[in-house]
């Protein structure tokens, strides 16, 4: 199985999925939502980016993870990549890719 975020954990996270020290900044997951529980408003935004980003985007995912940019204040939600990572969907300012197994961070020493 798959990793899923887990909630009340602070993640690194990397705005525009570039990983470099200036991109960044932590996210804490506030909830973790399962596909079939997920709002209308998000199951929605999900099937936009989903159809407008196939090869960032799994077609299927089976959370969703909703956290909060510390560094913005602003929370974030995160679905399964193709390479069953994390990574924010919304648009500007919203699309970070999610460290939730430190992976990424690693890459920076």
């Amino acid at each position: 199985m798959h990793e899923i975020p887990q909630l009340g954990k602070i993640y690194d996270c990397f705005d525009d999925g570039k990983i470099n020290k200036g991109r960044q900044y932590k996210v804490k997951v506030e909830s973790v939502i399962s596909f079939d529980e997920i709002d209308n408003e998000t199951l929605e935004l999900w099937e936009r980016e989903v159809d407008d980003c196939p090869f960032l985007y799994r077609k299927n995912t089976d959370f969703f993870a909703i956290g909060m940019n510390e560094k913005l204040n602003k929370k974030e939600i995160f679905v399964r990549t193709t390479d069953n990572g994390w990574f924010g969907i919304g648009g500007f300012l919203s699309c970070g890719r999610l460290d939730i197994n430190g992976s990424l961070v690693k890459l920076l020493s």
